[in-house]
């Protein structure tokens, strides 16, 4: 082989050796979950951002959606602890799953509906909740008793399970959710029903889609990250 050739040789391995670079940094760069977009709710504030991670960002902003089907996992951070709350008992507030707002409004705490979560520290095990929750002019309706309880090692396995709020029902006066899916020795498949106080209104009208949120009044104690896919 002469010089030239080695050279030539040399050159080509160069190049594929940077492709191969190029391509594992910008693997790492996803994070992990790739193709899971990343909530992050920063200390001291309500709402998050997102981080589309090599997937598809979820749902956001003005729509005209009825219904909001997603995968979605809480990991870890979900285990916050208020140290410094607005009121005294911001533990028990509820956070939000993704949502929209409806009959006309885009304040979703004026009228909308959504799926609630709260970290429970005071049962023994602690544990995470998930309740159906609507706002109907600005009436917060949930129930007593959590639609799904997740524990500790479900909380930190991260385990998608599926969500979906829509309207439906007679007249489209409802709205209907539904949790679905599998997690270490069981099945989830949970489903409940709140009144939407706006029947008249179309299904299709102007609404803005929410994201992850925490609150309640208090603002997230630490950062707070969940993990979803829509569309």
């Amino acid at each position: 082989m002469t010089t030239r050739s080695i050279r030539s040789a040399t050159a080509k391995a160069a190049a594929v050796l940077a492709v191969v670079l190029v391509a594992a940094s910008c693997a790492a760069a996803a994070g992990p979950h790739t193709g899971w977009a990343k909530y992050s709710i920063a200390p001291g504030a309500h709402s998050a951002t997102v981080d589309a991670n090599g997937g598809t960002s979820p749902i956001a902003g003005l729509t005209s959606v009825s219904s909001r089907t997603f995968k979605f996992f809480f990991d870890s951070s979900a285990k916050y602890v208020i140290t410094d709350p607005t009121q005294p008992s911001d533990q028990f507030d509820y956070n939000k799953l993704p949502g929209f707002s409806d009959c006309g409004d885009i304040d979703l705490s004026k009228n909308g509906a959504m799926f609630g979560w709260r970290w429970r520290l005071d049962t023994n095990p602690k544990r995470l909740e998930v309740v159906q929750y609507a706002n109907n002019n600005g009436t917060h309706l949930y129930p007593s008793a959590p639609l799904l309880s997740l524990s500790e090692a479900e909380v930190d396995g991260e385990h998608p399970l599926t969500y979906s709020v829509r309207i439906g029902g007679p007249n489209n006066s409802k709205y209907l959710f539904s949790v679905e899916g599998t997690l270490p020795g069981r099945s989830v498949n949970v489903s409940a029903e709140l009144p939407r106080q706006c029947p008249s209104t179309s299904t299709t009208g102007s609404k803005w889609a929410s994201g992850f949120y925490f609150g309640g009044t208090s603002t997230a104690p630490s950062t707070i990250t969940g993990w979803i896919q829509e569309g």
